[in-house]
């Protein structure tokens, strides 16, 4: 079932938000994790790549229930930071992580929890 399929995805982007944030905090804020420790910041990337794809498969399934549940939220953005992080691995600006981590994965994160709410709220028992 589609809404399944969809609710999987933004399942996993609050659990790929969940880890990050976690891995910020215990490395004492954005700037320790993104500049200061590869193996965090190694992980992030990892995380954002799965936010990414997620949103990819979500736009696969269905292009316009991103934008429904969550309008507010920069859908492109989020399915090409995938490609920004795989093909500049090597020149990656860790600014853009870092504004990522401190600007928006939050919001990310409670638009994702509340398209679930929506969703199971909208499906047949």
């Amino acid at each position: 079932m589609p809404s399944d399929r969809i609710a999987q995805c933004f399942s996993d982007v609050v659990a790929a938000a969940d880890l990050i944030r976690k891995w910020v905090d215990q490395a004492g804020g954005v700037n320790a994790a993104i500049y200061h420790d590869l193996l965090i910041r190694s992980a992030i990337e990892r995380q954002l790549l799965v936010i990414s794809e997620a949103a990819i498969r979500m736009h696969k399934i269905d292009s316009a229930t991103g934008p429904k549940l969550a309008p507010d939220i920069d859908w492109p953005g989020i399915r090409g930071i995938g490609n920004f992080i795989r093909h500049k691995y090597d020149d990656l600006d860790a600014s853009v992580l870092a504004d990522v981590l401190s600007n928006r994965l939050d919001n990310l994160r409670i638009a994702a929890e509340n398209a679930l709410m929506r969703l199971a709220n909208s499906s047949p028992d």
